[in-house]
């Protein structure tokens, strides 16, 4: 991104997501207004941030590259966490609100839209392409008495399914990341790295709450990737502890664990200095999105919280050491 990257190693960005009820304009309005200059922009159709149906049209990139420039904006990372699920699964009723159909179809349109993600990606000029594929089959997370099949196989699944999108990505100049999260096959540490060694030139996005809320430690989530580590996710995390249900809103689960949910960073339990010491004791160099998640906090309220907590943590010019 621009700027000196020897003083500031590390950009904040804003994912758009939370922005899509304001429109593309409107998003990037707010981002401005956040003092952001980079963004995660989704393409996935259910955000309508952006037309799917023209998201590799070189004329509507042209389009798109005008407005960013109008708001002095740039695009970081195009995602698609909806549209592309569809390409590995799963094919029940579980994506019905995003295509129905029978799993061909399904399949067909999460591919699809994973190549236009790449192309619309290359067409803004975005180094990233954050993609969610999806699973084949859950289940493989338990083994089964008498069973060779293991969570391998769905690893084994994902890079098949990726060939042509990662070379797409390869001959576009734009860089394939997975996030690890619950509904994708990578979605721990250990299955991230079995991705990664299957799939050669895929990045790594980093979201310490989401590998927090299945039980890892969320600044351990963010050691060791080296040059792999292409984005990192901020926000906070809160569990619920207490006997009986959770009141209030925002709560949920991913799988058999306690209930959780995502706030604004300073409003829930991770510890965000302990994270950003590591990322900067790591070397990393990408940007640092903060993606607002909060059911109690106002977005541009949750937003505001969250960069300013970053930004009293990051530093703003090249740090002395003891000068004592």
């Amino acid at each position: 991104m621009t700027g000196d990257t020897t003083e500031v190693p590390i950009e904040l960005g804003l994912c758009l997501a939370a922005l899509a009820p304001a429109g593309l304009d409107g998003a990037l309005a707010a981002a401005g207004r956040a003092g952001v200059r980079v963004v995660d922009l989704p393409a996935d159709s259910t955000f309508g941030l952006v037309a799917a149906d023209r998201a590799e049209d070189p004329g509507y990139h042209a389009e798109l590259r005008a407005r960013l420039a109008a708001t002095g904006v740039e695009v970081g990372c195009v995602s698609n966490s909806r549209d592309t699920q569809l390409l590995l699964g799963p094919h029940g009723p579980h994506t019905d609100p995003v295509l129905a159909g029978p799993a061909e179809a399904k399949r067909a349109h999460g591919l699809r839209a994973a190549l236009a993600t790449v192309r619309l990606a290359a067409g803004l000029g975005a180094p990233l392409a954050r993609l969610m594929l999806g699973v084949p089959d859950l289940s493989r997370w338990l083994s089964w008495w008498g069973s060779d099949v293991s969570w391998q196989d769905n690893v084994d699944a994902w890079a098949r399914a990726a060939e042509p999108i990662l070379e797409l990505a390869a001959a576009s100049g734009v860089r394939v990341v997975v996030e690890p999260h619950p509904k994708q096959v990578a979605y721990d540490p250990a299955s991230a790295r079995a991705l990664l060694a299957a799939a050669a030139g895929v990045g790594l996005c980093v979201d310490p709450a989401n590998l927090a809320a299945v039980g890892h430690d969320p600044v351990r989530a963010v050691r060791g990737w080296g040059e792999r580590l292409a984005a990192v996710h901020a926000k906070d995390l809160q569990w619920w502890r207490e006997p009986g249900d959770p009141a209030g809103a925002g709560w949920s689960r991913y799988g058999p664990g306690p209930a959780i949910r995502f706030r604004a960073l300073g409003a829930g339990e991770l510890p965000w200095p302990s994270i950003v010491a590591a990322l900067l004791d790591e070397g990393y160099r990408g940007v640092l999105y903060v993606e607002h998640e909060d059911a109690l906090l106002p977005t541009a309220q949750g937003v505001a919280n969250s960069l300013a907590l970053l930004r009293g943590l990051l530093p703003h010019s090249a740090a002395e050491g003891r000068t004592w």
